[in-house]
């Protein structure tokens, strides 16, 4: 009825429960990824170190480590990289996202503010995560189940530190994690989690492996790797670096280089790299330009991959001191195909791409003409030299001789046809030769030198 007061009643209660956003928040990263995640953040530890010491040193991480030991009962990792202060632990470490006042690393990986906790939720039910800085010390230790139940507030209780690894003179931080979720504890246990596990490190953080960074799983040094080009008299990747510019905002650098490696399809494709952290690996999905169709012509841009472009490599470097402007998915997995400077380099991409195509496709064809023994083409490739993409620092194209500038010997055409097996070893054990090609080479020879005498 118009005039009515309307009673007064308490505001309706929208807030999650806390078990209801923690099974969200966990349900759809994969547990390697969770672990990536806190290695992650050691490495800006590190990364926060090389910049105190200043310059640019060849292994800006030597000294820094990271110690990692999972099984079907715990989890835990350990990091000897500045640890973070209790102001950090109390602001922002522990919120679920990051807030607009929070201190960025420069050049950061972790910058999304969900990485920590979606790890710590996702392992178990009980975590004690203890830090240290050259002059605080501190420790929160969470029963899940209980802290699930309480009412009220989100915060976490503080709790006396009892890591022995870390200290005002030792600092870093130490994670531990115990009544693993089932499942979790279940893969946690098996060799082939724990192969998984260093194969991903391997490639996901080999820059800071390379440069320095002492990564450990179960007591087993991760080594690095790298990815290799080839380079040669009048043969070279190509190489391009764009910047893309915001008022108020930090630059991001793009650096493209396109090449050949040794042939080998699971090394052939994409690399995309944000920040020095590995995001695709020999990518060969559309996203990166792989069986690409212009769709108002439908006609075919790049085609799609397959084993005569084993040699193809390609290395996309994004770099800024704000990541957030970085074209990367928050799970890190993926490029964010909906981002303008993404949109701007993969075109950029493409172009770079095509040379690299149609050289292999004259490779390729002349590997069928004169075979992989007698091909000039593939000769002049392998005798190429490797080099790390971190030698290409200037703009330039992809180089590469055409087939008609190799030298050659007298045209080749092959010789196909068959016999009966009796007949063959007979002329095996007749000529002294051991196989059917060198039956038919022989027989060959002797016709045309007695047709010429």
């Amino acid at each position: 009825m118009a005039g009515t007061d309307i009673p007064q009643r308490k505001e309706i209660n929208a807030h999650p429960t806390k078990s209801f956003f923690v099974d969200m928040l966990t349900r759809d990263i994969p547990l390697e990824q969770a672990v990536l995640d806190l290695v992650d953040n050691c490495v800006d530890g590190a990364k926060r170190i090389a910049a105190s010491k200043g310059g640019s040193p060849a292994r800006p991480y030597d000294g820094c480590k990271v110690e990692i030991v999972l099984n079907s009962h715990q989890f835990s990792i350990y990091d000897n990289c500045g640890g973070f202060d209790v102001e950090t632990a109390q602001e922002y470490a522990f919120r679920f996202g990051r807030p607009a006042a929070a201190t960025r690393t420069a050049h950061s990986i972790g910058q999304f503010g969900v990485g920590m906790k979606r790890a710590l939720f996702k392992f178990g039910r009980h975590f004690r995560v203890e830090s240290s800085t050259s002059s605080e010390t501190w420790a929160v230790d969470v029963d899940v189940e209980e802290w699930e139940t309480e009412t009220g507030g989100w915060s976490f209780p503080w709790a006396e530190v009892q890591s022995n690894r870390i200290g005002q003179d030792r600092p870093g931080t130490d994670i531990l994690v115990t009544k693993l979720r089932r499942e979790v504890a279940a893969k946690f246990g098996t060799t082939y989690f724990f192969n998984s596990i260093i194969g991903l490190i391997k490639s996901k953080h080999r820059q800071f492996i390379s440069d320095g960074l002492d990564i450990k799983v179960n007591d087993t040094r991760i080594d690095a790797t790298n990815i290799y080009l080839l380079v040669g008299d009048g043969f070279k990747p190509g190489t391009d670096i764009l910047e893309f510019t915001e008022a108020d905002a930090a630059t991001v650098t793009a650096k493209i280089i396109v090449g050949l490696g040794k042939s080998s399809p699971k090394e052939a494709g994409w690399n995309v790299i944000c920040n020095g952290r590995v995001i695709l690996e020999a990518d060969r999905r559309p996203q990166t330009g792989w069986g690409l169709l212009e769709e108002s012509a439908e006609r075919m841009i790049i085609p799609s991959f397959h084993n005569q472009f084993a040699r193809f490599r390609g290395i996309v470097s994004f770099d800024s001191d704000d990541s957030s402007r970085i074209p990367w998915n928050t799970t890190k997995t993926d490029v964010d195909v909906d981002s303008n400077i993404w949109r701007t380099t993969f075109q950029r991409m493409l172009e770079m791409m095509r040379p690299v195509i149609n050289f292999l496709n004259e490779l390729d064809a002349d590997i069928d003409e004169n075979t992989k023994e007698k091909s000039p083409l593939l000769e002049f490739v392998t005798k190429a030299a490797p080099q790390g993409p971190e030698t290409f620092q200037v703009k330039s194209d992809f180089t590469a001789p055409n087939r008609t500038s190799v030298a050659r010997g007298p045209k080749l055409v092959k010789i196909q046809f068959s016999r009966k097996v009796d007949d063959v070893e007979f002329l095996q054990d007749a000529l002294g030769v051991t196989s059917a090609k060198a039956v038919g080479e022989t027989c060959f020879d002797m016709i045309l030198t007695r047709q010429r005498d």
